[in-house]
């Protein structure tokens, strides 16, 4: 029976030009977090349980990574984006296929925002980090499970 690896699953970033995606260099981790929104549906006859329905969802992905320059189409361009003032939404991709991933292994593409772009400059240690994506719009593909 087959396992799932997480190393297969890679964040990729859109380039300059549109449809044209690069892997995001030296990536660690990813997780996909799906939180849905309460809705109350309690009413005086459901006694001391108030009851709910799911709302709209949110998504984010957090990734984690250090830096494997030169990369300037993956990190290079996340790291632009991130500090671009204005934020700019940019089009993110999961591929399935590790570093060799084609578009036939695209599993999520969505227009997101880097809500969070953390930098660890470690005493006798790599540079590390951390991003973070959120919703600019519903995602064009999801299947992520």
């Amino acid at each position: 029976m087959g396992k799932k690896l997480g190393n297969d699953y890679r964040v990729w970033v859109e380039g300059a030009t549109a449809g044209t995606y690069a892997e995001i260099k030296g990536q660690q981790d990813l997780k996909v977090s799906r939180q849905a929104a309460s809705i109350d549906t309690s009413t005086k006859d459901d006694g001391a349980y108030g009851t709910q329905a799911p709302g709209q969802k949110s998504l984010t992905l957090d990734f984690s990574f250090i830096p494997n320059l030169p990369d300037a189409n993956g990190y290079t361009r996340f790291e632009s984006r991130a500090l671009a003032s204005p934020q700019v939404a940019t089009n993110f991709q999961v591929r399935k296929g590790g570093s060799a991933g084609v578009a036939g292994d695209v599993v999520f593409q969505a227009s997101m925002w880097i809500g969070n772009f953390d930098t660890d400059y470690g005493r006798n240690g790599a540079v590390t980090c951390t991003g973070q994506l959120t919703l600019e719009s519903a995602p064009v593909i999801d299947l992520l499970a």
